[in-house]
Order: structure tokens, then C-alpha cells, then sequence
């Protein structure tokens, strides 16, 4: 979501493209580990991989066993103890 502030301009590649290499130059993929499932943002992975020369694999991990932890918490089925 935000590749072009942290990553682009972070790194100083809006200004000195030559050193896409010297980043980039021992990477693959640009792998796209997804939490949830918003529109737009898989393919704003794509263009951020195909703009570093890269190739693109997407993952969706969801939250785990976060996820159950925050539904049980919510709905008072958790009893904390301390």
C-alpha cells in the first residue's frame, strides 16, 4: 500500500535509479503475504514486483489463530485469569 513512499522514495530509487541493482540485485520474488482480502492491493503487489524486476507470488495467511482469539475475547467466551 505504500511501496512508492517507504520503498521508492525510502530508499532514494525516485532519485537514484542505478541503485535498484545494489538493492534488488540478489532477489527473486516479491512474495505477498496477505492478511485480508482487499481490492486493489494484490495488484498494486504486482506492479511493485514487476516494477523492481521481480517475479510475484501471493499468499493469503488471514490472521490465524489470531483471528479465533479476537472472536473468543469478543464474545466473552475467554475467561482471563491472573
Amino acid at each position: 500500500r505504500h511501496f512508492e513512499r517507504l520503498v521508492w522514495q525510502g530508499l532514494g530509487l525516485d532519485r537514484h535509479p542505478e541503485l535498484q541493482s545494489a538493492y534488488f540485485g540478489n532477489y527473486r520474488k516479491l512474495v505477498y503475504l496477505a492478511q485480508t482480502r482487499v481490492d486493489g492491493l494484490v495488484e498494486q503487489a504486482k506492479a511493485a514486483a514487476e516494477r523492481l524486476g521481480l517475479a510475484y507470488e501471493y499468499r493469503y495467511t488471514g490472521f490465524g489463530e489470531l483471528e479465533h482469539s479476537l472472536s473468543e475475547f469478543t464474545t466473552g467466551e475467554t475467561a482471563w485469569e491472573n
